[in-house]
């Protein structure tokens, strides 16, 4: 049960983070909030270690710390470029199966959940996946409720479901990148790649979280931060940020670091299977901002994979 409870915990905290990252995108360039963000994680990490007085644990933890951090940069950078070039009533449900692979990991190594957390889990996964479904007009790449390109759903609010990624590399859809004609083949290959990557992001972090979650996350992030910086001084973009979004960038990053470690701890009690998928109900709490703050509208269909996912976590508590 505390496994459950920390995974749940997790959940609305990087619905949380997500949503206002997702605000803050839209008035800045999307690096300038994922560097933001993993500077905030970074700092938020360091600041747990050295509250909680742990030393250097030794260094079995590096490898999969390095791997989460490298995976994360490859899921983010290709779910915005999925989403820039095709269509996002696709791109997203393929993303919100991320938990797949910590599940199939997880059964692999012994785990075994019982019949009734199975079909929880099955639950929750197929109801985000149909919550996560967004219905185009045409073939224009725009929502039908947001015809300006943005649409509700999942990390960003450009939004499709990542965990713990916080923003993407690439850019959100542009006008005139939702006016061209979806690329489909590429971005399916890149949804798959981003939904792979998602799922190896959990699968390692759990791992590192064996020997320490906490240093685990300082590699984490400071493996994501040094990407992002690597690819700030490539572009030669620079970030756009001024000295007033920092403190709100800092935090947003900070929810979402304190959100991983829960999930990070959360696996050490309980099973990765069953810990990632609860994890993943993230995006129903970034849909309920989006309804709650910017009036966003659900569809009717969207209401009962909410409902759909709600009833698997019950069944995973009481399995």
């Amino acid at each position: 049960m505390i496994a459950i409870v920390l995974a749940l915990a997790a959940s609305i905290g990087w619905g949380c983070s997500d949503f206002l990252g997702g605000l803050r995108t839209r008035s800045l360039p999307v690096r300038a909030v994922a560097g933001g963000m993993f500077a905030g994680g970074l700092l938020t990490a360091v600041a747990a270690v050295v509250m909680r007085g742990s030393g250097y644990p030794g260094s079995g933890f590096l490898l999969a710390s390095v791997i989460a951090g490298v995976s994360s940069l490859v899921a983010v950078s290709s779910l915005y470029k999925a989403l820039a070039i095709g269509s996002m009533s696709i791109v997203a449900p393929i993303n919100a199966a991320y938990p797949i692979v910590p599940v199939i990991y997880g059964l692999a190594q012994g785990e075994r959940p019982s019949a009734l957390q199975l079909a929880g889990m099955a639950l929750v996964v197929g109801g985000v996946v149909v919550a996560s479904y967004i219905r185009e007009s045409g073939g224009t790449g725009r929502s039908a409720d947001h015809p300006d390109g943005a649409v509700p759903t999942g990390d960003h609010l450009a939004l499709v479901p990542a965990p713990d990624i916080g923003v993407g590399l690439a850019p959100p859809p542009s006008h005139d990148a939702a006016a061209r004609p979806p690329r489909m083949f590429a971005s399916l290959v890149l949804a798959v790649v981003a939904t792979l990557a998602s799922g190896c992001v959990l699968t390692a972090l759990s791992s590192a979280a064996e020997t320490d979650p906490y240093w685990g996350l300082i590699v984490v992030r400071a493996v994501a931060l040094a990407g992002m910086l690597v690819v700030v001084a490539v572009t030669r973009g620079g970030t756009g940020v001024r000295p007033a979004h920092v403190p709100l960038l800092l935090g947003i990053g900070a929810l979402d670091t304190v959100a991983t470690g829960l999930f990070a701890v959360a696996t050490t009690y309980g099973y990765l299977s069953v810990v990632s998928v609860i994890a993943a109900l993230f995006p129903l709490g970034t849909m309920a901002l989006a309804w709650l703050v910017l009036g966003e509208r659900l569809r009717s269909y969207q209401y009962t994979g909410v409902a759909t996912a709600l009833t698997g976590v019950a069944l995973v508590a009481l399995g």
